[in-house]
């Protein structure tokens, strides 16, 4: 089956997040995605409580994080610990992948978003990490360049919203080639590279809104 889910959503347990995930899977239902996955910034959503809380709402959470290494940010789907602010990102991937986990490079060659470039993607290239190539909240020739790269190193391509306000939820997303809807079929499609990325970038106006509610949360604080 294919399956449309949107791999890297933040809540408002990031720090620049402003919507709870009951506001996601809200707007994640009328996208008509399939699922998402929860990547707030080195916070990691464990299985158990993904499950708990998928099953509360009637929607597949797929349990991650969003991971600060020492050259940028590194996407663990199914995280099984949790990792050191600014490790070394060769030791997160490894140690990532040997816990079980399936690892993503988001951004992969944005510099505003804590990309962390075309070197550190090579230096990972025995692990053959997907990279993400439609990130919605990054400028148009950074998700060009990415795909570039992605091309050019034979590496699988992903999409996410990357939103911090759900109303950008589903606005990039990856169509999976999946056996079924469960979380365990779906990180195996992606380890093999059944996906496409899908969306576009998120419109100004939108992207504006959101940066504005992030303002007002860091206010109140």
């Amino acid at each position: 089956m294919l399956l449309k889910i949107d791999l890297h959503v933040h809540s408002e347990a990031s720090k620049d997040g402003v919507s709870s995930i009951r506001d996601i899977v809200k707007s994640a239902k009328e996208k008509h995605l399939d699922g998402v996955a929860i990547t707030d910034h080195d916070l990691p959503l464990n299985r158990n409580k993904a499950i708990e809380l998928s099953g509360e709402m009637g929607f597949l959470l797929i349990p991650g994080v969003e991971i600060t290494t020492s050259f940028g940010h590194l996407i663990v789907l199914d995280p099984r610990r949790n990792f050191y602010f600014n490790a070394p990102f060769l030791e997160v991937v490894k140690t990532a992948i040997a816990d079980g986990s399936t690892v993503i490079i988001p951004h992969p060659t944005d510099p505003f978003s804590h990309g962390v470039g075309e070197k550190s993607v090579k230096s990972s290239l025995p692990y053959s990490l997907p990279l993400e190539v439609i990130n919605a909240s990054t400028l148009h020739r950074y998700n060009i360049s990415a795909a570039r790269l992605a091309d050019t190193l034979n590496l699988a391509k992903l999409g996410g919203s990357d939103a911090h306000w759900a109303p950008v939820v589903g606005d990039a997303f990856t169509i999976i080639e999946s056996q079924d809807q469960t979380v365990d079929a779906i990180l195996d499609a992606i380890k093999k590279g059944r996906t496409q990325a899908q969306g576009n970038e998120t419109l100004f106006t939108t992207t504006m809104q959101s940066i504005l509610k992030k303002f007002i949360k860091h206010a109140k604080l």
